[in-house]
């Protein structure tokens, strides 16, 4: 099975030049897939594909779907495997799931999910995710923006309390409180959550487990279908504002809800609105768009904003959209992204005056239904 052994004094900097010295496996079809290697880290044997690597770190993605980014001499025992790169088969990944969390889970597949729920709860959840899944697809299809197929099944971890969900993201490195019901992990690429309700489909908090399948899928499946990349920084307007955007019935669910209207993420755009009015700096897109700082200096308002900036530029310029987007989605991994390259690329999609695009974008939101 190991086809070549490194000498672990070069700790791992093969990968800067794994290329040069093992070309990617070439099928008779053209296809082209890249090399594995199978390592030994933390008491933990992976097997992966490196995606970046300097002296400092490295990062490689396994077959799970899973991101490992540690220091290079943290590593021991690895080799290139004579196998090419490939994602685990869903069977394989439900069984290693199934080990993982052991009694008191099941493991459904629905096609393009694998969700691990409490016993007996498959329809509650596994169907949510997939109907997710599929709106998603029709929502840009619709629009003529093409995804990628996802690569990896989809994981979703459903727990039936808060304090298992708590442990369970505590091992991840994550803070949570009961305000925060789930969360996407673009390290893990999984989606953690926990039910409100505590298995009880009728209680009147049911909404609030679904709001949260809605955001954290939507980022999942974006992350996954070419829409954002896992392996270079994203605007966080971006991220969040698509995610919000599909909290409105109108996108999730355009069906049985059709109207424009109907699209208009009512609380969200209640919240910039409000924002507008009383705190909003006249011509500041372009530091809005520069960073993130606003989601860390006053994330009350700046989902909103997020939210009707990605709604404005979606529903009256969609080619631009769909353009700027790629952009983002194929910057080079591991590379910085700083304030000057994210207005440039934004200026480059939607024009050089910001100002006025700013001006078009506050009428419009202005102008907008306010109730259903």
């Amino acid at each position: 099975m190991l086809a070549v052994r490194i000498d672990s004094a070069l700790t791992l900097l093969f990968v800067v030049v794994y290329s040069a010295f093992f070309p990617p496996n070439i099928l008779a079809q053209g296809q082209t897939y890249p090399v594995m290697i199978q390592l030994d880290l933390q008491d933990e044997t992976i097997q992966a594909t490196p995606v970046i690597a300097s002296e400092q770190q490295v990062i490689m993605l396994g077959r799970d779907g899973q991101l490992w980014d540690f220091a290079p001499e943290d590593a021991t025992n690895f080799a290139r495997l004579a196998q090419p790169f490939q994602p685990l088969p869903q069977n394989e990944l439900r069984r290693k799931l199934l080990d993982e969390f052991g009694r008191g889970f099941d493991v459904s597949g629905t096609g393009s999910y694998l969700v691990v729920h409490p016993a007996g709860a498959k329809e509650r959840w596994a169907n949510q995710f997939e109907q997710l899944y599929r709106s998603f697809h029709q929502y840009f299809t619709a629009r003529n923006i093409p995804l990628q197929r996802n690569e990896f099944p989809l994981v979703a971890i459903v727990f039936p309390d808060f304090p298992t969900y708590q442990k369970y993201a505590a091992a991840e490195g994550m803070r949570v409180s009961k305000g925060v019901v789930g969360y996407y992990s673009p390290r893990t690429n999984r989606v953690a959550l926990y039910d409100v309700t505590r298995g009880d489909p009728n209680h009147p908090l049911w909404g609030e487990n679904l709001a949260t399948i809605i955001h954290e899928a939507t980022h999942q499946t974006a992350f996954n279908t070419g829409v954002h990349s896992r392996y270079s920084r994203q605007p966080k307007w971006l991220v969040e504002g698509l995610a919000t955007m599909f909290e409105a019935p109108g996108v999730w669910d355009s069906r049985n809800h059709p109207q424009f209207r109907e699209r208009l993420n009512q609380a969200r755009m209640s919240e910039f609105l409000s924002y507008m009015k009383t705190q909003r700096q006249p011509n500041s897109l372009q530091e809005f768009i520069a960073t993130d700082d606003a989601y860390r200096q006053r994330p009350s308002t700046a989902y909103g904003e997020g939210w009707a900036l990605a709604f404005y530029l979606i529903e009256t310029r969609p080619r631009e959209f769909a353009q700027y987007m790629q952009t983002v989605a194929n910057r080079p991994a591991g590379e910085p992204y700083t304030a000057e390259q994210r207005v440039e690329d934004f200026q480059n999609a939607f024009g050089a005056d910001l100002n006025l695009l700013e001006s078009y974008f506050l009428r419009y939101i202005q102008q907008a239904p306010t109730k259903l």
